[in-house]
């Protein structure tokens, strides 16, 4: 049997690295590069209505500051998985050691603060890791991460040293043989069509794991065009319930990214 994790990343709108600091900002839109939340929010409300319609779960990978700023809202997530995905998003593979378990802890202690549960899993920020993650992740009591990619052909949850199991974003080829990964973001810039992403279903073998990955913002917002127009957004959630229905309507069965870790080998 084959199944399908579908994954979202809970941060700040359109995030960046920002030199000499290590906490992210915002692609600016003519009032500097602050980290802004009202994508997120936004996005946030629309994606878990969608996955209710859907009775599809999902795990949430949440930035621990973008979690305190959506607070109000986290109610959204009381029916999903919440993982982290660094505090202030940094790029842990550029910060020392103790900065970067400091950052983790930060980002756990976040996520029991707003949600009342321990998290579950982690992915890294921009999908970079830190020297010894593993180590990092049991010292938090987290047993799953989701920080890496793998070709459809071999997206099966993997043990890691440390007993941490892997569970990889799939990537793929499209129709004309370009690779695609498992990403929607090509999809909210316009770049792709549903039917990319359900076409990769076939290329996963039978136990494989399809594994794709959004963010919230850019259900509101484009890197390239800004904050989308009602009409933009309207399509941009077709667009996203097309690629979820194609994956559900082939059988996959569905799991979160800690239920897919228990078929680890």
């Amino acid at each position: 049997m084959r199944a399908f994790c579908f994954t979202v990343d809970l941060d700040r709108d359109v995030n960046l690295e920002i030199p000499d600091q290590d906490a992210a900002g915002s692609l600016d839109r003519g009032q500097g590069t602050a980290p802004r939340f009202v994508s997120a929010a936004k996005g946030l409300a629309l994606l878990t209505e969608l996955l209710d319609d859907l009775r599809l779960p999902a795990t949430f990978f949440a930035e621990g500051r973008t979690l305190e700023m959506l607070r109000d809202q986290a109610g959204c997530l009381a029916g999903y998985e919440v993982g982290v995905h660094g505090y202030d998003h940094e790029n842990l593979k550029r910060l020392e050691p103790d900065a970067a378990a400091a950052a983790i802890t930060h980002s756990c202690q976040a996520v029991r603060d707003v949600t009342g549960r321990r998290p579950t899993c982690f992915r890294a920020p921009y999908l970079k890791t830190p020297r010894n993650l593993e180590g990092l992740l049991v010292a938090q009591g987290i047993r799953c991460d989701s920080s890496t990619y793998a070709d459809a052909a071999d997206c099966f949850p993997q043990m890691l040293p440390g007993w941490v199991a892997e569970v990889p974003v799939t990537t793929g080829r499209d129709s004309a043989g370009k690779k695609i990964a498992g990403y929607l973001w090509p999809l909210h810039e316009g770049a792709r069509v549903p039917q990319d992403y359900v076409d990769m279903v076939q290329q996963v073998p039978e136990g494989g794991v399809l594994t794709l990955a959004d963010h919230t913002w850019h259900l509101v917002e484009a890197r390239a065009g800004g904050i989308l127009s009602a009409e933009a957004l309207a399509q941009n959630l077709d667009s996203t319930r097309a690629v979820l229905e194609g994956v559900l309507d082939a059988g996959l069965l569905t799991k979160t990214v800690s239920e897919a870790a228990q078929l680890a080998r």
